[in-house]
């Protein structure tokens, strides 16, 4: 990693800034940043969390952090500043105060958002209306750890379910607001871990893959899972895929044929017995009636015994008259 301090000016001062570059990159040679990055709102260029995450980054693309007040509004000014001073930077990102500066600076020629350790909330304030007013053409990605008191994880979900834009997340384990771990001596390798996950997000991301993990193993090394699909995105998919596929003629729970006298409903997985249409029960109802009314075809047959012995005597009566 090669370091230049760079100086811009903003009205009648100038904002200090410290450009990192990829190793083997010549002293003086000019590099247009791929990421401009700033602080948060008590920290400074020389925060733990800064050089860590700048040393990650800067391994495989030029980063550009800038130092500015606690004033959110100030800071976005300066934002907009360092941004005019770059030859068409596309990618803009902070640290909890600054991650909400970023957003607020973004232009239409910003195509990334990293926000790290994003203060979502704080007592009953939730932070989220500035993240669905993000372009839907850009792209946005969270670095939170799951021990941060000002970002709740399932309601960054909630929010990014929401957003406009994609989003990715990454979560680092053991980490808090400051991503800070313990053993305290692998924040270093955690923030380190964490600039070259985001360089490489920036570089090429999947759509398909936006979930990923930060962790320490037990042997005490820094690990990362690399893109995974959520779980619940895979469900979700699998529904909609199958809802998809479904004939035109089928509800969720019978399908429905035409069999040219009626309509048929076969049970689909449906504990629950179906309703017949107004064509069945019809159908089913005169069918019933016909059983009742039809008489047995022996009935029709059936001889009377005392009938026979009538027309017996009558037939000798009249051959006794011709005798």
């Amino acid at each position: 990693m090669t370091l230049q301090n760079v100086s811009i000016p903003y009205h009648l001062q100038s904002i200090s800034c410290v450009l990192s570059t990829p190793p083997l990159t010549p002293a003086n040679t000019p590099v247009s940043s791929k990421l401009i990055f700033t602080h948060g709102a008590g920290g400074t260029l020389a925060s733990s969390a800064i050089a860590n995450f700048s040393n990650g980054f800067s391994r495989q693309l030029p980063v550009l952090c800038f130092k500015g007040n606690s004033n959110l509004g100030s800071r976005t000014k300066m934002f907009s500043a360092v941004i005019s001073s770059q030859e068409a930077p596309t990618s803009l990102g902070g640290r909890s105060m600054g991650a909400r500066a970023a957003v607020m600076a973004a232009t239409d020629q910003t195509e990334h958002l990293v926000l790290i350790s994003y203060p979502l909330h704080t007592g009953s304030q939730v932070r989220d209306q500035v993240l669905y007013d993000i372009s839907p053409m850009v792209k946005v990605i969270f670095v939170s750890g799951d021990g941060d008191s000002m970002c709740n994880l399932p309601k960054l979900d909630e929010v990014r379910s929401r957003m406009r834009c994609q989003t990715w997340r990454v979560v680092v384990e053991g980490a808090d607001h400051g991503m800070d771990v313990k053993p305290k001596k692998l924040t270093e390798a955690v923030g380190i871990m964490t600039g070259e996950v985001v360089a490489g997000w920036i570089k090429g991301n999947d759509d398909s893959r936006r979930e990923g993990r930060i962790f320490c193993d037990d042997d005490g090394e820094v690990k990362w899972t690399g893109w995974e699909r959520a779980e619940k995105e895979t469900a979700a998919s699998t529904k909609a895929k199958q809802e998809s596929t479904m004939p035109e003629n089928t509800t969720s729970n019978y399908t429905i044929t035409p069999n040219g006298k009626g309509t048929v409903m076969s049970a689909t997985n449906s504990e629950s017995t179906p309703k017949r249409s107004r064509s069945n029960v019809g159908h089913v109802e005169n069918k019933s009636a016909s059983k009742r009314t039809r008489k047995p075809t022996d009935a029709v047959h059936k001889k009377d015994p005392k009938q026979d012995n009538v027309s017996g005597r009558t037939r000798a009566a009249k051959r006794a008259q011709h005798t």
